[in-house]
Order: structure tokens, then C-alpha cells, then sequence
């Protein structure tokens, strides 16, 4: 009877453990989290270095908890399609572009400096005007408003540069009646006031607009004219000084983020961050080997750099072309607070 009931005690507790044991292995498992990363930049730049060092970063801190799945250079999507699959939440993070962001939200285009172009003193500049806790705070905000994503870093793209088919641009009169390629409506609206013809045109149809004729000229960072080789169709390259940097975006889904547990959002808020400052130190060192290489290049005739008489005419005529186009786009009041944050920015 003893051995009965020795035997029933040990089957209970045996049960018990093997119960417990399997809830433990289910804790485990729902520990494990996937999530998906696209880009869709030029392979071997910056903000595709970014997200690979993104997803080193949240995976080693995660102690394999999180891995990130990585989707680069548009091999899942092309920028537009990578907002709204983020959006959507089709896939769950992304490297969004600067141009398609801001077609979704006017104040989201001028805090990525796209909207503001020609306001800026310097790269320091524009760098104190989006570190202000203001300034994230709006740009949290719109990012879950009109994007359905949090917002968790802010990358640099690079400097601007300009290049013409024709004839070296050394002055603003020679931007005149250039078929000028240019992305989102606020860029479009600041060569405008240079007297530029924009033209709307896919990354991946620049070269062969530059080799046909379609446009005389191109605008995009130093490291996209060289990784993608539109050079050698294009041998006269200005520095564009209306652009300081221009930002994208690292920013994942709302849902996917609220189902995230707070020790995970705060893993991936790390290593956004240390990513952000990494990305504004690289993208430096990318900018000067690109103009190296570009200016080593037998395709490329001259590397214009306008001095400061130039970059200040600039200033002077898109200036208040581009505070009108926000007053119209988002209201007095809400433009006359960014242009205040903008100009408390200065020293």
C-alpha cells in the first residue's frame, strides 16, 4: 500500500515537473523574436552599412533573442514600396527614404532637411536643429500619425552634389533652364527658385536619362554618384550646399512595436541609437572617398565647390521660397515653430 501510494506521489510530482518543464520551454520560445529589416539604398553605403550594423548590434545585446533578418539594396522593395510595407506592416522595420517620407508628411520633409533646403549654415548646423528634444518629439509624432511606425533613428544619407552633362555649374546663374533630375516637391520647389526645370525620375533611371539627354543633370550624395557610376555619363559635379545631410529613417511598425516586450524595445532603442552616431562619423569618411575617387576618375572633368559669396546667394534666393512653401503646406503657426527651432539652432 505504501509502495502504492510512493509510487502515485512520484507520478503526481512527475507530472508536475513535466508540466512545469513545458511551460518553461514555451516562455523560452515566445522569447524568441523575428524581425525583418529592409533597404533599398546603393550596396556597400552608409545606411546599408547602418542596417547591418543595426542588426549585429540588436542581435548580440538580444543574446539571440531578436534576430533581424535583413532585406538590402531593394531586394524586397523599392523605396516607395518599402513605406508602405512598413506601414502596413508587411514587413517590419525599414531604412526609409528621405523624399517618399516626405511626400507622406510636409513637416517629417523639412526636419530631414529636404524641406529646408538652402536654410542651413553647416552640416553642425542642421545637427543641433534635429538633436533638440523638440524636434523629436514632432517627428515621434508624425511618424506614428502618418506612417503608422515609431521612429528610433535618424541616419545620414550624405552631402548633395550636383552634376551637369553640359557645362560645370560654378555659379547660381548657371543653374538656368537645367532639366534638373529632383525628388520630392520641396527639392523640386527649391531649384525651381534657381531657375531649374525638375524632373521627376526613379534612382534606377538616372544613368540612362544623363547617356539619352532625358535630363541634363542629376542631384544625390557624393557616394550614390559613384556607386552607381552615373559619373561616367555626367563629367561636370557641383557640392550642393543647400543640403547640410539628408536624413532617413529607421523606423519600424506601431503593432509590431507595441508587441514587442519593454526590455526588447529598449535593445532595439540602444542600438538605433549607437547606430545614429556611427552612421554621422561614417558617413563623413564616405563622403571624402567618394569625392577621392570620383575626382580620380578620367570620366570627370572638374569638382566644383562654391565659395562662400556663391553659397550665400544661394541662401538668399530659396530661403524664403522654401518658408513660404511651408507656410502653405502646414499653417503659419506650426511653420513659424520650426523655423524658430531652425534658427534657435544656429551659433
Amino acid at each position: 500500500m505504501r509502495k502504492f501510494k510512493s509510487s502515485m506521489v512520484l507520478s503526481v510530482l512527475g507530472g508536475f515537473l513535466a508540466v512545469n518543464l513545458l511551460m518553461f520551454i514555451g516562455v523560452a520560445k515566445a522569447k524568441s523574436v523575428e524581425i525583418k529589416l529592409s533597404s533599398a539604398l546603393a550596396p556597400g553605403s552608409c545606411l546599408e552599412l547602418a542596417a547591418d550594423k543595426f542588426k549585429e548590434l540588436v542581435e548580440k545585446s538580444s543574446g539571440g533573442e531578436i534576430t533581424v533578418v535583413r532585406y538590402p539594396s531593394g531586394e524586397l522593395y523599392d523605396p516607395k514600396g518599402e513605406i508602405e510595407a512598413v506601414a502596413r506592416g508587411n514587413i517590419a522595420m525599414g531604412v526609409l527614404h528621405v523624399a517618399y517620407v516626405g511626400g507622406r508628411s510636409p513637416i517629417l520633409e523639412f526636419i530631414s532637411s529636404f524641406g529646408a533646403q538652402g536654410c542651413w549654415d553647416d552640416p553642425e548646423h542642421y545637427y543641433r536643429f534635429i538633436d533638440q528634444a523638440e524636434i523629436k518629439e514632432i517627428a515621434n509624432r508624425e511618424f506614428r500619425d502618418k506612417l503608422n511606425a515609431e521612429l528610433l533613428a535618424m541616419l545620414p544619407y550624405g552631402l548633395a552634389m550636383v552634376g551637369n552633362t553640359k557645362h560645370p555649374i560654378k555659379k547660381v546663374e548657371d543653374f538656368k533652364g537645367l532639366k534638373l533630375r529632383t525628388s520630392g516637391s520641396a527639392q523640386a520647389n527649391m531649384y525651381r527658385a534657381l531657375e531649374v526645370i525638375p524632373t521627376e525620375m526613379s534612382s534606377g533611371e538616372v544613368y540612362m536619362g544623363l547617356q539619352r539627354g532625358t535630363i541634363d543633370g542629376a542631384t544625390s550624395g557624393p557616394a550614390r554618384w559613384y556607386l552607381s557610376k552615373w559619373y561616367e555619363v555626367c563629367p561636370y559635379l557641383t557640392q550642393d550646399y543647400s543640403v547640410p545631410y539628408l536624413t532617413f529613417w529607421l523606423a519600424i511598425n506601431s503593432s509590431i512595436w507595441d508587441g514587442l516586450s519593454p526590455s526588447h524595445q529598449n535593445i532595439l532603442k540602444n542600438a538605433a541609437k549607437e547606430v545614429q552616431v556611427w552612421s554621422r562619423s561614417y558617413s563623413v569618411k564616405e563622403t571624402q572617398q567618394a569625392y577621392d575617387k570620383l575626382a580620380a576618375s578620367k570620366q570627370v572633368k572638374e569638382i566644383i565647390f562654391f565659395d562662400k559669396k556663391e553659397v550665400a546667394r544661394v541662401t538668399e534666393i530659396v530661403k524664403p521660397v522654401m518658408r513660404d512653401l511651408l507656410v502653405k503646406r502646414i499653417g503659419k503657426e506650426n511653420a513659424e515653430q520650426l523655423f524658430s527651432l531652425l534658427e534657435q539652432a544656429r551659433q
